[in-house]
């Protein structure tokens, strides 16, 4: 735990600079975390400073530019994204870059922990600002709640096993303080508890605050419901998943087919509930997002160097009159699926923005818990909603029961490609991985299939911390 701490701090006094109140009173190397909180702008700095860090390019590695870095790993590692060649995240591709000493591992840990620390100061330090109006503190905690319950829960999803079934297995460490000691494995049961009771008093403290939002990426009440209802989704607390993946997306439509297909680059053109604006000083040009999955701009996909291609299989089971299927150009080359779902050579460019949660997303979750509950007419009006935006000519459902279920999930499928979601699904729903009979190069993949909760879909804990936490040794490594 130790050695992750030092560079968070220097990338929130980078950002809190930047202020201009700031720079009147002292050098930035010479901040305090107790001038850093004497005031909101000061917490909200910090905040905006885990934001950064979320989108920053880290050790010059073009395969480490924050958390899209590692939701392009997790789609890696499913089935419906093929890999041309052997290139950056080619390691990922093939399940052989998150062992005790790989560095996806110890990226992840180290970006997810470097934030809980930052996070941690900001919820603790929120009593500095009683001179401040009680409505901005509350918002600024609650946003600290968000984001810390965002890192647990991406870690406990990478580091073991779904919830259901292993509630009482070793987890990650759960820290509520910004320490630079180790603490021991917390059970998956306690990192879940530690999860839903941050976004429990982040919506009681958005919805108390009502506070305006100043940025698409600045967490809020709506964010903070729809992770509680991908939360309660793999905890299948159906009843809860339902309610707050509705209240997730009051006040957000449907995108339509014209404006799905605008390239997925840009947020003030689509409709996102949360997404990390990128601007030309920010951009990060061939360690970026864009870089590695966009064919029109001249990053390592675009120049044919790391193509990553919509999966065969996917795209045949697709309804010939689905938008999304359309946006896959099966003419680019020999036995490649050429996505066009995030295009920003027309529009952003380096710039583009990434995109963190949609009301598509909720709308499936919503439609998954209904079917769950019983509520299978009401599931078919939201899938009905969703098809009438992205079918030329949609059909009445006539699903139902399992046949239903499984036709909402594979809408997840089509819907949420590219955006993070495929090792985190076949974990939680028990499947195992199948690239056969698609376009998967077995020489390039090397791993065609894995059983069902296979022990490769969790990532080991990092060499370094077992080095460095007294409480975590070999002994406590992910089998």
């Amino acid at each position: 735990m130790r050695n992750i701490i030092f560079y968070l701090f220097a990338i929130v006094l980078s950002t809190y600079s930047c202020s201009k109140e700031y720079l009147d009173v002292q050098p930035s190397n010479q901040v305090s975390a107790q001038t850093l909180f004497e005031t909101v702008n000061g917490a909200q700095s910090v905040i905006d400073g885990v934001l950064r860090d979320m989108r920053s390019q880290h050790n010059n590695n073009h395969d480490q530019f924050g958390v899209k870095a590692i939701d392009l790993a997790i789609d890696l590692m499913g089935e419906d994204m093929a890999v041309e060649k052997f290139h950056w995240f080619g390691a990922d591709y093939r399940f052989e870059n998150h062992d005790a000493k790989g560095y996806r591992s110890d990226y992840v840990w180290t970006l997810y922990y470097r934030m809980i620390y930052n996070l941690n100061e900001v919820i603790n330090h929120n009593d500095f600002l009683k001179a401040q109006p009680e409505a901005e503190r509350q918002h600024i905690k609650a946003q600290a709640f968000v984001l810390r319950a965002y890192s647990y829960f991406q870690l406990i999803q990478l580091f073991q096993n779904t919830y259901n079934g292993s509630e009482n297995a070793p987890g990650v460490p759960v820290y509520t303080e910004a320490t630079t000691s180790g603490n021991p494995r917390s059970t998956v049961q306690e990192v879940y508890n530690r999860i839903v009771d941050d976004l429990d008093q982040a919506i009681a403290l958005f919805e108390g605050s009502n506070q305006p939002r100043l940025h698409i990426s600045h967490p809020t009440v709506h964010v903070a419901k729809g992770l509680m209802a991908r939360v309660t989704l793999v905890m299948q607390n159906w009843e809860t998943a339902a309610k707050m993946a509705a209240g997730a997306r009051t006040g957000y439509s449907v995108m339509t087919a014209d404006e799905y297909a605008l390239g997925f680059d840009n947020y003030t053109e689509q409709n996102w509930i949360w997404g990390l604006e990128i601007n030309q000083e920010q951009s990060t040009t061939y360690g970026s997002w864009f870089s590695h999955v966009d064919w029109s701009i001249g990053g390592y996909c675009g120049a044919g160097l790391s193509r990553k291609m919509f999966s065969r299989a996917l795209y045949n089971r697709m309804n010939d009159n689905d938008i999304r299927k359309l946006l896959v150009d099966t003419t680019f080359m020999k036995g490649g699926l050429r996505p066009d779902k995030f295009s920003a050579g027309n529009d952003k460019g380096w710039n583009a923005d990434y995109v963190m949660m949609r009301p598509e997303e909720m709308l499936l979750i919503e439609a998954e818990a209904l079917v769950k509950l019983g509520k299978e007419q009401e599931a078919k009006a939201l899938l009905t909603e969703l098809h009438k935006n992205r079918m030329n000519n949609h059909e009445v459902i006539m699903a139902t029961g399992t046949q239903l279920l499984e036709e909402i999930r594979f809408e997840r499928r089509i819907e949420l490609w590219g955006e993070g979601f495929a090792l985190l699904d076949i974990k939680r729903l028990k499947k195992g991985l199948d690239r056969t009979d698609s376009n998967h190069d077995p020489v390039v993949a090397q791993l065609m299939s894995l059983e069902p909760e296979s022990t490769r879909f969790n990532f080991k804990i990092p060499q370094k911390e077992i080095d460095s936490n007294p409480f975590i040794s070999d002994f406590d490594q992910n089998p």
